[in-house]
């Protein structure tokens, strides 16, 4: 069975919280609208140069996937406050990150309501074929 409304559609643009690497990150779903602008705004699709190209991604991915950390410091262990900016330097210095944040964003699984299991349980048939529930007799 296909349950059609196991996705929470807010989630895609709002974000959900997944762990990586020790820290706490709020993702939303890779190619939601906010992403797709701030790839046009960032410049990405408009640029050759690879440099600007990744400040350009990692800029659109500070501003459409990415909208909070939690637990992510520097080197003295003092928490980083969640920016663009310092989003932006914070993927330039952990590409291996970026994979992983972007991975997760794919996943679908992370986006899903919160009610989903629930949702998706099947009544299970009783031996004579009559569905949990319903009384054998009422067939």
């Amino acid at each position: 069975m296909f349950n059609a409304r196991r996705n929470d559609p807010a989630k895609f643009t709002a974000g959900t919280w997944v762990e990586i690497f020790d820290a706490r990150w709020k993702i939303a779903r890779a190619g939601n609208p906010e992403y797709e602008q701030a790839l046009e705004d960032s410049g990405y699709r408009r640029t050759d140069d690879t440099t600007k190209k990744q400040r350009a991604l990692y800029t659109a991915i500070a501003e459409g996937v990415l909208k909070d950390w939690e637990d992510v410091v520097d080197q003295n262990g003092e928490a980083i406050p969640y920016t663009t900016d310092n989003c932006v330097e914070v993927l330039l210095e952990n590409p291996d990150l970026v994979g992983e944040l972007l991975r997760e964003a794919n996943t679908l699984a992370n986006f899903r309501r919160e009610d989903q299991q629930a949702q998706a349980k099947k009544p299970k048939p009783f031996k004579d074929g009559s569905k949990s529930g319903t009384s054998p007799d009422a067939a």
